[in-house]
């Protein structure tokens, strides 16, 4: 019984170990993830390289006390500024490159300053926030009221002013950049976004596996024989899993909208828009299934390495977190994975105010990405069970 056992044990093992690609790969996909999170921590909670939180400043006042609180934001190591207008920083909030702008307003210098002696009515700040990135927006506004504070204090009482800073002589007016009731479901919507687009990938996984399992049995060497050319049968395959995938991606909103109460921002084009979206998101993950299928030799193969490739697309394109966690180069080198493209885009006909023409460059990418990955994989099928 035991050697019984024991032979298979070593048959299964002695299978395992004959794939030698499959054996790198079961091994370099955990150590890969291990080290991407962990250089990630790792960056993040340095205390000698804190990270700088991006803002823009939109200065109306433009006295010496606004020149003077610009220069210490910048000082204070945990805020990146930029000084610009109104209409450009209000649009890097809503497009989600900034987590927050900040308008000084006029008068604001003089209005604190007697406040902060007098007691009079205080100026407001007026935020710009990112309602998705709202860890920095905490971060960076613990730093503006203190070099404020510093500031302020500074002008009204020259070098020996006070350290007590429990009066502010201004205040915050914040304000969402995000469509009307819909700044408490941003992140919800975007989780929505996230895991559908990661599903749909991990659906086309097994729909490659599929093919592969039908390539090894015969079916497509029969098909050689029968009036079906390569073309014809990846279309096929293509459209036929663009209506599934299109399918459960409106399954997964629909989930959404049904119980967690977001919705599409009520216009014509950001219907359009959703819709555009998912189609074309569909159209990418049915051609993605096409690619791993046509370059996988082997299911173990094939499956580890489109693993690796899904979730890696998953970390960079922000479908796990936003990608304001990640470092700057990271964030670099996500716009060149598709999914980075169809959360942003369905976050923009959601929540984050864009228009149609936003979604149209979207879909125009994944649309790339699609044509890309069914080229290669024309190029690549092989009827015959056995080919490379």
């Amino acid at each position: 019984m035991l050697t019984l056992l024991w032979e298979l044990v070593r048959k299964d093992l002695r299978i395992f170990v004959a794939d030698r690609k499959s054996v790198v790969i079961s091994f370099v996909t955990p150590v890969v993830l291990a080290c991407f999170m962990g250089y990630l921590y790792q960056s993040t909670g340095k205390p000698d390289q804190p990270k700088k939180v991006g803002i823009y400043l939109v200065d109306k006042d433009k006295t010496e006390l606004t020149a003077d609180l610009v220069q210490r934001m910048t000082a204070s190591g945990a805020l990146d500024v930029t000084v610009t207008g109104e209409a450009k920083a209000s649009a890097k909030v809503s497009r989600g490159d900034t987590a927050l702008a900040i308008v000084i307003p006029k008068g604001f210098s003089a209005q604190a300053g007697q406040a902060l002696l007098q007691h009079t009515e205080a100026p407001t700040f007026q935020f710009l926030e990112d309602p998705s990135k709202a860890i920095e927006v905490a971060m960076a506004k613990g730093a503006i009221i203190r070099v404020t504070m510093q500031a302020l204090t500074k002008q009204v009482y020259g070098p020996s002013a006070p350290s007590d800073e429990s009066q502010m002589p201004f205040k915050i007016a914040e304000k969402a950049q995000a469509a009307p009731n819909t700044g408490n479901t941003s992140l919800c919507a975007h989780a929505f976004a996230g895991m559908g687009m990661q599903g749909l990938l991990f659906w086309a996984i097994e729909s490659a596996m599929t093919l592969l399992r039908e390539k090894k049995q015969g079916l497509w060497r029969r098909l050689r024989s029968s009036p079906v050319s390569p073309t014809m049968f990846l279309l096929a395959k293509g459209i036929s899993s663009a209506i599934r995938a299109f399918v459960i991606l409106g399954v997964v909103f629909g989930v959404g909208f049904l119980v967690f109460r977001f919705q599409i921002i009520p216009t014509f084009g950001n219907y359009l828009g959703f819709g555009l979206l998912a189609l074309f998101a569909a159209l990418m993950s049915a051609t993605f299934g096409l690619f791993v299928a046509a370059l996988g030799r082997t299911e173990e193969q094939s499956r580890g390495l489109s693993i690796l490739a899904v979730l890696g697309m998953c970390m960079l394109g922000g479908a796990w977190f936003p990608l304001s966690f990640l470092p700057q180069f990271m964030q670099n080198l996500s716009k060149v994975v598709p999914i980075t493209w169809a959360v942003n885009g369905f976050d923009g006909m959601i929540w984050r105010q864009q228009t149609l023409a936003d979604a149209l460059t979207s879909c125009a990418v994944l649309l790339g990405f699609s044509l890309v990955f069914a080229f290669v994989a024309l190029k690549r099928i092989r009827w015959e069970p056995d080919a490379a």
